[in-house]
């Protein structure tokens, strides 16, 4: 918990906020699965359903990447500010680095990717929702949005919220952002903290495993 008098460096709320932000971002992308229309895609209204929905989970996986990205560069000057944080600063930085990689990749493929065709088998295939072999989605199937989408076609969802929830139940431990009459229903979604902090490494036992 913070000690009294302890100043909290500004970069700490940063990294709060965009942390809060992200999970709610995959909350909103999980959810986004409720938005598809089955049927047959040869109909114009199925098929424009279904673009439309495809639009939603791309929006919600940009929003995700992209705070975890501005996240990603305060949690650096973290690492920096506060020594006690400078292993799980370092973890986080190295488990985010494929997604901040291809986050500039991934504003540059939407406009392409949704003029093409094959844009939406092709997506849900990357984003493992359907079968590798898969020709599409049938007609009464519902592409499910669980643990195992591969956000940017790199991380599994659920590895990517675990690291995020860690993280920020880290910084409340140290810094009482979130007292418990105030504390924020997105950033309670972990399902563990991280333990009790020191000024020693705080790396939690099964991120380090991973």
């Amino acid at each position: 918990m913070k000690k009294s008098g302890t100043t909290i460096p500004p970069c700490v709320y940063l990294v709060a906020d965009n942390l809060d932000a992200a999970l709610a971002a995959g909350e909103d992308l999980i959810a986004s699965t409720e938005n598809w229309a089955t049927g047959d895609p040869s109909d114009p209204g199925v098929a424009g359903a279904q673009r439309w929905a495809l639009s939603r989970y791309r929006c919600h996986e940009l929003n995700l990447v992209a705070r975890i990205v501005q996240a990603r560069e305060h949690v650096a000057v973290l690492g920096r500010d506060a020594p006690r944080f400078r292993p799980l600063a370092q973890l986080f930085c190295a488990a985010t680095a494929d997604l901040a990689a291809a986050f500039h990749e991934l504003n540059e493929q939407v406009e392409a990717d949704f003029e093409t065709g094959g844009a939406m088998t092709a997506y849900l295939r990357t984003r493992g929702m359907i079968d590798p072999e898969a020709a599409g989605v049938g007609d009464v199937e519902t592409p499910e949005i669980g643990d195992e989408f591969l956000v940017a076609a790199k991380v599994p969802l659920g590895v990517c919220l675990d690291l995020v929830a860690e993280f920020l139940d880290a910084l409340d431990m140290a810094f009482d952002l979130y007292p418990e009459d105030e504390r924020s229903p997105v950033s309670t979604v972990s399902a563990s903290g991280p333990g009790e902090l020191d000024d020693a490494a705080i790396v939690p036992p099964e991120l380090t495993a991973a």
